[in-house]
């Protein structure tokens, strides 16, 4: 059973159970059926890490993959452990797409334990190629700085989903050499997505170059940098700001006319509703770890937008 899920005889579930027999039964098959027991009836199965990976994941894939998300949806994935059925489940499958090497404490650990258990299993690393970025702002480029510490959040960035893309593409191609043609025009076809949503969050935010935007937690880094913006961290560590951030926070909001503060269904708003109370603001939520990939940047470049009072 995945973690969050309720138990199916708990009396609320009684009248669902023939429905969740046959969910289980269909789940069931897909990681039960083929040939060497992966997979589903006439594919193969994927697992990602968290949400975002899964709509990238899918579209490059086609519908012959499964595509399995460790982390449940609603749960914080910075601080998450997982299951030891989790675990065995992620060793039967064909890939585990993680998002790379030192972004998720837990996917380091749990690459260890995969591959310990199934040697074969193909890895597929999402950040290959990809300009990280630290904490201090700065980036590695031309650097061989070590990954500890880098702002995992890679898939809130259109020119980073293009290099996620094509390392996907690459990792199920050398595993299925077969059908490789046919990931290499599905890959082309999400690249002209993220094209479009490029252009449609190029729209929303033309005019604010060079602007900031209030987040408590920064997650939105790449995103930031792809379109010449400037988050600005609230928070302190996870902690409401002391005295004399709270001023700078206070005199940065005035001077852009700054009017919210961003925060995310994962965390508490307790802290970004004290700011936005200092700045005379509000909070609005952002949630990073939307499924539709494409289409919650494109929600973030209008929520950013809309921050301003533009039209």
């Amino acid at each position: 059973m995945w973690p969050g899920q309720s138990h199916p005889f708990h009396p609320q579930f009684r009248r669902a159970v023939p429905l969740m027999l046959v969910i289980l039964v269909a789940i069931s098959g897909c990681l039960s059926e083929g040939t060497d027991g992966r997979g589903t009836p006439h594919g193969k199965t994927a697992v990602v890490t968290i949400l975002p990976q899964a709509e990238i994941v899918r579209e490059i894939a086609g519908g012959d993959w499964e595509v399995v998300v460790v982390v449940p949806p609603g749960v914080e994935p910075h601080t998450y452990e997982p299951t030891a059925s989790q675990v065995a489940r992620v060793s039967r499958a064909d890939a585990y797409v993680r998002l790379g090497p030192d972004l998720m404490p837990f996917e380091d650990t749990l690459v260890q334990r995969i591959t310990a258990r199934e040697p074969g299993i193909a890895i597929i690393d999402m950040s290959e190629g990809i300009s990280l970025l630290y904490g201090d702002g700065k980036g590695d480029e031309g650097t061989t700085r070590s990954r500890t510490g880098a702002d995992p959040h890679i898939w809130l960035s259109p020119a980073n989903l293009r290099i996620m893309a094509e390392n996907v593409a690459r990792g199920l191609s050398e595993l299925d050499p077969a059908h490789a043609a046919d990931y290499a025009a599905r890959k082309n076809a999400y690249l002209e997505k993220i094209d479009s949503c490029t252009g449609a969050i190029r729209r929303n935010v033309s005019g604010l170059e060079g602007r900031s935007f209030l987040v408590f937690h920064p997650a939105f880094g790449y995103f930031a940098r792809d379109f010449s913006l400037n988050q600005v961290a609230v928070g302190e560590g996870g902690h409401e700001p002391g005295p004399a951030g709270l001023s700078r926070l206070v005199s940065l909001a005035r001077e852009e006319g700054i009017s919210v503060v961003f925060a995310e269904p994962q965390f508490s708003t307790r802290e970004s509703e004290v700011i936005a109370r200092e700045i005379n603001g509000t909070v609005v939520l952002v949630d990073p770890l939307a499924p539709d990939v494409l289409e919650n940047l494109v929600r973030i470049s209008g929520a950013i937008r809309n921050s301003y009072g533009v039209g």
